[in-house]
């Protein structure tokens, strides 16, 4: 039976994993390749893919209208694809990017000709800024309406059907200089001055002035019409032989791996403590909601940054890109001490960006804060009571009581580990998996207080704090992450008690 949107996110919302499956079977193509358009590594798209769905399995609830689930769905992949690549703006590409090949051969009647006319597509898309390949791949070749692209991109409906407008436009234009380019140069001395030692290939700038010489000049204006007649382009006008074009590569770019579903729905569904503390990073990392439910815009990181890519996802390569990372991935209510300090594999401190936070005053600057070093032991002082009472004038004098001292029975301070979010503590040894957003651990002061602390071995950080002091049944988290994808041999040590647990670096999780 088909189910409407609203049925699947009902289900998915329920828990049913069967809810899930079928959002899968329906929108992990399309998704896949929307993903592949904006990152150039097959496994990075796999695993933005993944992660979107692993959301949607732990944030769904918020959106308010169930039938918006392929916006939600598409608006939660882009911004997985944004923190891969590291810039709040991707440059879509709106045909198969290079090193993807189709998956099915086109033998069919008239297939040289519509390759060729992809191939057009491919090159005029370059004419475009990042913005206007954003749009139309999102509603030319995705197919998405233009309220969906408004919600994917966080813009007004009516800023989403300018914008696209405008890309439709300047597109036709693109292709109007790769025409009258390539057949009419030898008609126009100007024309031909102006692609002096052109490649055939375009950008933005060069498109916008040969278009505006096109348009004042009366043989380019000539030249224009008889190549953009429909006899050209498979008997379609010039747009409708974009949107074809674009149709068809978005049906013979290469498919959705075949293994991912099941990996999906493993960390989407499953209890093991792995698959719990991987929702629970994932579901922090997509960041702060709108009131309709959608994913907001992702903050500017500031300077370009070049992308990182590795075998699976990103490696991390030095302490700092773990941090960014972390940032992005957890948002903390720490509940002891405004400072935050890195520990590092010689067992010193370094400072750490905090995660502003509404909730948190110390932290709502965003800026580094100071280190401080925490008491190695909490020490109780003794209680001392003194009793006395003063006679009346009229009565004799009565002798002080002698002060008296009283010990308390002493308290064993203990300190509960766990997979924040699986209420399963960790017994001393078990083995602890750190993914490419760190592992997420959960300390609870069962008696106390508890001045705790964790060593790490080296490659390994404990971010935003290493140590600390809880109140009785009070609890903090921190997250362990490492700085490369190998750390043989790594180990964690929690005090009291000094209980030591194995690291696996895997960046699948």
């Amino acid at each position: 039976m088909h189910m409407r949107d609203s049925e699947l996110v009902a289900s998915i919302v329920a828990g049913d994993p069967s809810g899930l499956a079928a959002a899968y079977d329906r929108y992990a193509e399309p998704l896949y390749k929307y993903c592949r358009s904006m990152l150039s590594n097959p496994p990075d798209a796999a695993d933005a893919v993944q992660d979107t769905f692993v959301i949607a399995a732990c944030r769904l609830a918020e959106l308010r209208d169930p039938d918006r689930l392929r916006a939600w769905l598409y608006a939660v992949a882009r911004n997985e694809c944004l923190l891969i690549l590291g810039s709040p703006r991707p440059a879509p590409r709106i045909t198969v990017p290079p090193g993807m090949t189709d998956t099915v051969i086109d033998i069919t009647e008239g297939a040289a000709e519509r390759a060729e006319l992809r191939a057009l597509l491919t090159t005029a898309a370059r004419g475009l800024n990042g913005a206007e390949r954003e749009v139309l791949e999102l509603q030319l070749r995705q197919g998405l309406e233009t309220a969906e692209v408004a919600d994917v991109l966080g813009v007004s409906r009516s800023q989403a059907a300018a914008l696209a407008s405008r890309a439709r436009d300047q597109l036709e234009a693109s292709l109007a200089v790769l025409l009258v380019g390539r057949a009419g140069r030898d008609d126009c001395r100007a024309l031909n001055a102006l692609l002096a030692g052109w490649n055939g290939q375009l950008t933005p700038t060069l498109r916008g002035r040969a278009h505006r010489h096109i348009k004042r000049c009366a043989t380019c204006t000539t030249r224009r019409v008889y190549e953009l007649r429909p006899a050209v382009l498979l008997g379609l006008s010039a747009g409708a032989a974009m949107a074809a074009a674009a149709a068809e590569s978005l049906r013979l770019a290469a498919g959705v791996p075949d293994d991912l579903k099941a990996r999906t729905m493993a960390l989407a569904a499953g209890q093991d403590p792995g698959a719990v503390a991987h929702r629970t990073v994932a579901g922090d990392r997509a960041g702060p909601f709108g009131r309709h439910g959608f994913p907001g815009p992702l903050p500017n990181p500031g300077a370009k940054a070049a992308p990182l890519s590795s075998p699976r996802r990103r490696t991390v390569l030095a302490a700092a890109a773990v941090l960014v990372v972390a940032v992005g991935a957890v948002a903390f209510a720490l509940s002891s001490g405004p400072s935050a300090h890195l520990a590092l594999a010689d067992g010193k401190t370094a400072p750490a960006v905090r995660h502003a936070s509404s909730a948190d005053p110390a932290t709502s600057s965003g800026g580094l804060e100071p280190s401080t070093t925490a008491p190695a032991a909490h020490q109780r002082s003794s209680a001392t009571a003194t009793a006395s009472s003063k006679a009346p004038s009229a009565a004799p004098a009565t002798t002080p009581a002698a002060p008296v001292t009283t010990t308390p029975p002493p308290v064993t301070a203990t300190l509960s580990v766990s997979l924040l979010g699986s209420g399963v503590s960790l017994q001393p040894g078990a083995q602890i998996t750190v993914g490419r957003f760190g592992a997420r651990l959960s300390l609870k002061a069962n008696s106390g207080p508890v001045s705790w602390s964790i060593t790490a071995s080296g490659g390994i950080l404990v971010w935003p704090r290493s140590s600390g002091t809880l109140a009785a049944g009070s609890s903090t988290s921190v997250v362990i992450a490492s700085v490369g994808r190998n750390v043989p041999g790594a180990t964690l040590t929690i005090n009291p008690g000094g209980a030591s647990y194995p690291l696996v670096v895997n960046s699948r999780f």
